[in-house]
């Protein structure tokens, strides 16, 4: 160590700065072309040429960037924008439209249904009041009916009800003016009245031939399907039999004669009955108002 501190000397940090600094002026002096300024050097020569090279490359660049070609683009971007905005403002205005277009139809169908609705509680209303005048109608036109129909009960007899157990019906009927021998249609006795009848159903507005039975010791008035009594069709009593009465009205339907029609009324029903004569009938209706104990109008 100390023969070398004695033969070389270790070189500072300046004074390797100051030997580059003559290395590198050494050879700026050799190369061919070199600035030999003392006012210039190399170092400074290099950064002049570095910023001189930026300088250029901007303007080099703004220059390009206002050059037709970028400017046509940038004014095609800028219609298509325009267009693309305006495509979809009238989308948006279509939509608006469509929207606004099926709300009025949803309110204008909506309004109509409102009013078909009323239309039909109107005419439900009018019908219903049509159908009330009507029943009014008809149940007044009833009660005159019955009115009628009371006031002209019996209108070919003026007999009651005869409850006597000694009671000749014969007789009575002989009585009565009623000439029981060339009347062929009936068969009377003290106490039973037979013969044929046209009777009209109730169900059924059929009309057909019965052979009825007055009996008073049974007091009902019975018919059958024939003469032999065998096939019972169906049986009135006398407590049932209201009242017996020729058909002015000529209520009984497509009856088969209505000039020998005659009714005979109960608590249940209407019997509708044709005769075979005139004679016969004024018979059959005085015959059955003599076991009418259901008719009580006159009696105490």
């Amino acid at each position: 160590p100390a023969s070398h501190s004695k033969g070389t000397r270790r070189k500072g940090p300046r004074q390797h700065r100051a030997s580059d600094e003559h290395r590198l002026g050494a050879q700026d002096e050799t190369s061919p072309g070199a600035d030999r300024s003392p006012y210039n050097n190399g170092y400074k020569d290099r950064t002049f040429d570095t910023l001189s090279l930026d300088s250029s490359d901007s303007v080099d660049t703004n220059v390009s960037a206002c050059s037709p070609d970028n400017i046509s683009s940038a004014s095609t971007f800028n219609i298509a924008k325009l267009e693309e905005m305006e495509r979809l403002l009238k989308e948006a205005q279509a939509e608006k439209a469509w929207l606004i277009e099926s709300k009025e139809r949803e309110m204008e169908a909506k309004k109509q249904a409102l009013q078909e609705e009323r239309n039909r509680r109107e005419q439900l209303e009018k019908r219903l009041q049509e159908e009330t005048a009507r029943r009014q109608q008809l149940i007044e036109k009833e009660v005159k009916m019955r009115e009628k129909q009371r006031s002209q009960a019996r209108p070919l007899t003026r007999y009651l009800p005869v409850r006597k157990e000694d009671f000749d019906l014969r007789t009575h009927i002989e009585t009565a003016g009623h000439n029981v021998e060339t009347c062929y249609h009936v068969s009377l006795t003290e106490k039973t009245c037979r013969g044929f009848l046209i009777k009209m159903g109730g169900k059924i507005k059929t009309w057909k031939k019965r052979w009825f039975v007055f009996d008073r010791n049974k007091r009902t008035l019975s018919y059958y399907a024939d003469k032999h009594e065998t096939k019972l069709k169906g049986v009135i009593y006398f407590q049932a039999i209201e009242e017996v009465y020729y058909d002015h009205l000529k209520n009984a339907h497509k009856s088969p004669n209505p000039l020998l029609t005659f009714s005979v009324k109960t608590r249940d029903r209407i019997f509708y009955m044709v005769a075979p004569s005139p004679e016969t009938m004024r018979i059959w209706m005085d015959v059955i108002v003599t076991g009418a104990e259901g008719y009580t109008q006159f009696m105490v």
